[in-house]
């Protein structure tokens, strides 16, 4: 934490309101830190950037490991940035319940995104956290939105239905899925899928396509089950 020990809040909030990516890079790691000294600090830059929140679009992803997440946001972020958007993504990386680190590989299954001066990706470890989110995954994001961006992309770690935390920071929460992962309609009880606002099936081509479509028939056919109103 030397990089953060005692910045300049003033500058270091005037460098993330011009876009500056390095500086919103050090801010996180203030925001991050446990240190009681760093706390307050990351109280005050979050005060003074406050005003310049509130603007981007929140969207929240999560799905079991090996479902194809970081791959999907990829692509999609960069579809984002040629409409015109910037894009921040806060991967979510779980930590070792045993060592407390984490694999911090989300980054790297993101190629195209990472090397685009209009992206921001930002690998944060759980520490242990429930609900599937970094500790200090709200700050992060009203500090990305301060530096500019116009959507948020938050991964989470999708390890199981109590990774619903995000679904109260974000505007839209996308549940994704396999077809063929075991039982579909298990996830169902009361958990993730029950509050996504959209489900999506990935990887469905070639000799999965099939079963794709018959895992979406499935989910769609439970969540009129569940919620017969909607």
């Amino acid at each position: 934490m030397n990089d953060v020990a005692q910045p300049d809040i003033a500058a270091l909030a005037a460098q993330i309101a011009s876009g500056d990516r390095s500086a919103l890079a050090r801010a996180i790691t203030l925001v991050e830190s446990r240190r009681k000294d760093h706390q307050q600090l990351a109280a005050e830059l979050i005060e003074t950037l406050l005003p310049k929140t509130g603007s981007a679009i929140r969207i929240g992803m999560t799905g079991t490991p090996g479902v194809g997440k970081s791959t999907l946001i990829d692509a999609f972020g960069c579809n984002l940035i040629a409409s015109g958007h910037r894009v921040a993504v806060l991967a979510v990386d779980p930590s070792s319940t045993r060592t407390g680190g984490s694999i911090l590989g989300d980054k790297t299954r993101m190629a195209r995104l990472s090397r685009d001066d209009n992206a921001f990706i930002r690998p944060s470890p759980t520490a242990g956290t429930l609900g599937g989110v970094a500790a200090r995954t709200r700050e992060a994001m009203l500090l990305c939105e301060a530096a500019g961006f116009t959507v948020i992309i938050v991964e989470t770690v999708g390890i199981g239905q109590s990774e619903t935390t995000v679904c109260d920071m974000v505007d839209v929460f996308l549940a994704l899925m396999l077809a063929g992962a075991g039982d579909e309609l298990q996830g169902l009880k009361k958990g993730v899928l029950e509050i996504a606002d959209i489900i999506a099936v990935n990887k469905a081509e070639g000799e999965n396509r099939e079963r794709a479509g018959v895992a979406a028939a499935q989910y769609s056919a439970a969540l009129k089950i569940l919620s017969p109103h909607a």
